[in-house]
């Protein structure tokens, strides 16, 4: 059996310092080849999958992962469509950016982001779409959190993070036709596209930028 191992990084920190537990009986190959990373929970798993070590998050492998897939899931549902954001931040503001009128949701605010492709994490994603959509290079921080949303007949899952850009701000955006700074607390006043409004509830409750340790 060829059996290859990827740890992987963290979808709320970035680090590395992950476990996989394997649920399920390991054939002998599986076993003998995996990494001290790797723990195998047997029959009968009671927890997530996946745990890191560094923030103590824990979570279900399928539910991010490498992320994007068109294939169906185990009960013939369409898989969710799995998108990233990014809250910029710079001091107490915040980067917010009004969809273009040629673009779906037109006129309502969002976090910049998009798709998150095969074999790419969240904060890869994350930092490809920021380069292709406003020509920048930023720092992915910890997450936030989901919003949720539909996407045609599917589900749309946006995981939204922490950021900061490395270098001059952004002044335009391939997919919106404003962009403004606002400070963190009056981001209520204004119209946010759905799967956005509990990021920035969440933000208003609180939240702070969280950056990890280099």
């Amino acid at each position: 059996m060829d059996q290859t191992w990827v740890r992987g990084t963290c979808p709320r920190c970035g680090g590395d310092q992950l476990l996989h537990h394997v649920i399920g009986m390991p054939l002998a190959e599986a076993y003998g080849s995996s990494p001290e990373w790797v723990h195998w929970a047997g029959c009968v798993g009671l927890g997530p999958d996946r745990e890191c070590l560094g923030c103590e998050h824990s979570w279900w492998a399928a539910d991010v992962g490498f992320a994007e897939t068109d294939e169906d899931d185990e009960d013939g549902e369409a898989a969710p469509l799995r998108v990233v954001g990014a809250v910029i931040v710079d001091g107490d503001r915040v980067l917010t950016a009004r969809r273009a009128p040629d673009r779906s949701a037109a006129g309502l605010w969002e976090f910049p982001g998009g798709k998150i492709e095969p074999g790419e994490s969240p904060q890869q994603a994350l930092a490809r779409e920021l380069r292709e959509e406003l020509d920048v290079e930023i720092e992915v921080g910890w997450l936030i959190g989901r919003g949720e949303g539909e996407a045609g007949e599917r589900e749309l899952h946006l995981d939204c993070y922490w950021a900061r850009v490395r270098g001059a701000a952004p002044t335009t955006s391939t997919d919106h036709d404003l962009l403004e700074w606002v400070p963190l607390t009056d981001l209520s006043g204004r119209d946010w596209a759905g799967p956005d409004v509990p990021i920035v509830e969440t933000i208003l409750a609180g939240a702070a930028p969280r950056f990890r340790a280099l």
